[in-house]
């Protein structure tokens, strides 16, 4: 879905298409490829000298932030998956930090976040249901894990699984269009209220929005801990 004229300088990065129809895919491009770098920036900041990190200097840095972002990821997937947590942390926290920076693309001057195409969060929707679904029969093996939806209930327990069969199936679209919903209308706000009040309003849209787009963040990720956390618990 297009919300950018031809100007925007997504559409203008070579290598990369130029149909305006397909501006998400570069913001996604983008935003993986700003994570890469800055994975690879951290990782060689940190490599040979952890001993130094380990004391947080106080100071604003590159280290710390990236020290700061962890930690709390790491709390907040622990909330729910517990001590599984090292087990889900990596995919979950670098899908909540691929979302985050998606939806802050789209404040940027002349940008589009990818997340306000439904191209890019159902496809997002899609990778949870595939990674839960694949822990949980990892965890359980195909046949206790699809024991699970029969409830314990044996035979009887059918018309049970039928119905959380078919709720499991409209996850990755409930995923999907809630972000694509929330962020589509943020953006749009914003960016309407900014070319009415363009030197009155901008500083409280942008954080209004940045806002928004930290929870929709959170939201995902924490949807996403708790799909995890159902498929692989054992049963009591």
């Amino acid at each position: 879905m297009e919300h950018q004229g031809p100007t925007s300088w997504l559409l203008q990065i070579p290598f990369l298409p130029h149909e305006e129809a397909l501006i998400h895919v570069n913001g996604a491009l983008v935003v993986f490829g700003v994570i890469l770098v800055g994975s690879i920036v951290a990782n060689w900041l940190i490599r040979g000298r952890l001993e130094t990190y380990l004391v947080p200097s106080g100071k604003f840095d590159f280290v710390g932030l990236v020290d700061v972002t962890i930690e709390g990821l790491y709390k907040m997937i622990e909330s729910t998956l517990g001590h599984d947590v090292d087990k889900h942390f990596a995919y979950i926290a670098s899908i909540f930090i691929f979302i985050l920076l998606n939806n802050v693309l789209g404040l940027l001057p002349y940008a589009a976040a990818p997340t306000s195409s439904v191209n890019t969060t159902f496809a997002l929707g899609v990778c949870t249901f595939f990674y839960y679904n694949v822990m949980g029969i990892k965890t359980h093996g195909l046949g206790g894990y699809l024991k699970h939806f029969l409830m314990g209930m044996g035979i009887f327990g059918l018309p049970i699984a039928l119905l959380e069969s078919i709720s499991h199936f409209i996850r990755p679209v409930s995923l999907g269009i809630r972000l694509f919903v929330n962020m589509f209308v943020d953006h749009s706000v914003v960016l309407a209220f900014h070319g009415v009040f363009a030197w009155l309003l901008p500083v409280p849209l942008l954080l209004l929005g940045l806002l928004v787009s930290m929870i929709q963040a959170f939201v995902f990720a924490t949807l996403t801990a708790v799909y995890v956390q159902m498929a692989t618990e054992h049963d009591h």
